[in-house]
């Protein structure tokens, strides 16, 4: 009886222990400042269960005050780590920035000293008239460096001819937006106005400032499909201002002639 008198205590006190290590509050508020002053973060949610080590928000708002931006995060659910200030979101996650780059997912992790996002789910990132697709993805805060991972699809309206070009691959696709730089890899599809051309590897050169592109360069394994054709090259380069296609390295071409033409066979 006395044992089990000095279990029910030891038990009590656990309990104890576990309540007063948490503790939960409306209209959660907490923010960060630099050094010169300003606002480095600042964080709200509707509720929150603080802990030793860590933070669990309800319907998490956030500004992320960067020199020349300001990130704007939310999402449904999200844990803080109050020692590293890296944060994990859930649900309805959205990230935008004054650029206008904006990213969609279902959780994303943020490590704050890394000065990197990266998630495992499903995601779909804007920037400018850039629309990407995909499984998985790491990024910088500012986006300015990413990589989506796999199954990866982009659709990118040509302002020129105002017709959308659209690229698909196995992935990764990895971007530089400084440099106006995206090479898609395994299994390249791009589509344009001269056809559907495959390849093992893509190089999407564009202007940062103007959006425009200025030339796809694919390369491994090219074929492009055009309507009654099939051309096979070493490499393929679309112009993006001229709207052309330039081959290189022993093109061939098999044409199919509809119903009553002579076939040229292959060349």
């Amino acid at each position: 009886m006395k044992i089990f008198f000095i279990i029910m205590l030891l038990l009590s006190a656990a309990l104890n222990s576990e309540a007063y290590s948490q503790q939960s509050i409306k209209d959660f508020y907490l923010s960060n400042f630099k050094e010169d002053g300003t606002f480095d973060w600042e964080v709200r949610g509707t509720d929150a269960l603080v802990y030793d080590d860590y933070v669990d928000i309800e319907a998490m708002k956030a500004h992320y005050y960067l020199e020349d931006d300001t990130i704007d995060i939310s999402s449904d659910k999200a844990r803080l780590d109050r020692k590293s200030l890296d944060i994990y979101l859930e649900k309805n996650v959205n990230i935008e920035n004054k650029d206008g780059v904006r990213i969609i997912t279902d959780s994303l992790s943020w490590q704050k000293a890394k000065n990197l996002i990266e998630t495992e789910d499903w995601v779909k990132a804007t920037r400018d008239t850039m629309e990407i697709t995909a499984k998985g993805m790491s990024a910088d805060t500012e986006m300015k460096e990413a990589d989506f991972k796999q199954d990866v699809e982009v659709t990118i309206p040509d302002q020129e001819t105002k017709i959308p070009i659209t690229a698909t691959c196995s992935g990764p696709l990895e971007i530089e937006y400084s440099q106006g730089k995206a090479v898609f890899n395994e299994n390249v599809v791009v589509t344009h106005t001269q056809g559907q051309v495959f390849s093992d590897k893509s190089t999407l050169y564009f202007d940062p400032e103007t959006k425009t592109i200025i030339k796809i360069v694919s390369e491994g394994n090219v074929k492009i499909l055009r309507e009654g054709s099939e051309t096979y090259a070493e490499l393929a380069t679309y112009l993006g201002k001229e709207d052309k296609l330039v081959l290189e390295g022993r093109p061939r071409l098999i044409y199919y002639p509809q119903e009553g033409q002579d076939s040229l066979g292959g060349f």
